[in-house]
């Protein structure tokens, strides 16, 4: 495909038309913005177009994302006892924390 088709087929009339038919109020300077935009846009597709792509294989993610899950193995845990010992404050068998919300709250 030419480079320079969608610079000769996208005129601001084309543009404005668009324009109103989506009830956009574009002034004469925004018409020529949009269509200097685009213009870029399509020159832009015309170039993707024209890459060869039938031997790429198709992506399902474009990261190609890896499944990094460890398997779920039991092991030893620790005790209560243990658990607690850690924590900087206890109340019975209890994290003992500072209280948060107000009784308004």
């Amino acid at each position: 495909m030419n480079e320079n088709a969608s610079e000769t087929t996208l005129t601001d009339e084309a543009v404005a038309h668009v324009a109103h038919l989506s009830r956009l109020a574009l002034t004469p300077e925004d018409v020529t913005k949009a269509k200097d935009d685009l213009t870029a846009i399509f020159t832009h597709i015309d170039r993707l177009r024209s890459i060869a792509t039938q031997d790429v294989e198709p992506l399902d993610h474009p990261t190609e994302l890896k499944n990094h899950i460890r398997s779920d193995d039991v092991g030893n845990s620790l005790s209560q006892e243990q658990v607690l010992a850690n924590a900087p404050a206890v109340k019975d068998v209890y994290f003992d924390v500072p209280k948060v919300l107000s009784e308004s709250s």
